[in-house]
Parts: structure tokens; C-alpha cells; sequence
């Protein structure tokens, strides 16, 4: 199935861009780039629990939180 989406010229110029440098097609590029935060996010969740409970600012983590919540 097809889908048409509009996005604006500079963005359009990066895609094209990584889409030439990597001998892809548009939907290849955009596969790429989903798979590739997707892959990320793993990496930032495989560090739960690694930082010592000391070394955690309660303020910027409050912020962050904040933050995480309302991009939700």
C-alpha cells in the first residue's frame, strides 16, 4: 500500500541525501531510520539499573521525568 505524506524541503534534501549515499529507496531510508532510534531506545533501557543510587541527581531526574511525561 501506498501513502502520501508531505515534509518540508530541508528535510526532504537530508533524506535524499542518506537515500543517494546508501543506494536506497525512500521507504528503505525511512525503515532505516525507525529501526535505527528503535535499536537506541534498547541500548538506554539495557542501562536500567546500572547507575549507583548515589550518583542520581534527584533534580534533573524529576525534570526529565516531567519532561518524558509530557512529550506522552
Amino acid at each position: 500500500m501506498v501513502k502520501v505524506i508531505t515534509i518540508m524541503d530541508d528535510i526532504y534534501a537530508e533524506l535524499y541525501q542518506l537515500k543517494r549515499s546508501k543506494n536506497m529507496s525512500f521507504s528503505e531510508i525511512l525503515r532505516y531510520l525507525v529501526k535505527q532510534r528503535r535499536d537506541e531506545n534498547r541500548n538506554i533501557i539495557a542501562l536500567a539499573g546500572s547507575i549507583n543510587e548515589m550518583d542520581v541527581d534527584r533534580r534533573a531526574m524529576e525534570k526529565v521525568r516531567r519532561v518524558y511525561a509530557w512529550n506522552r
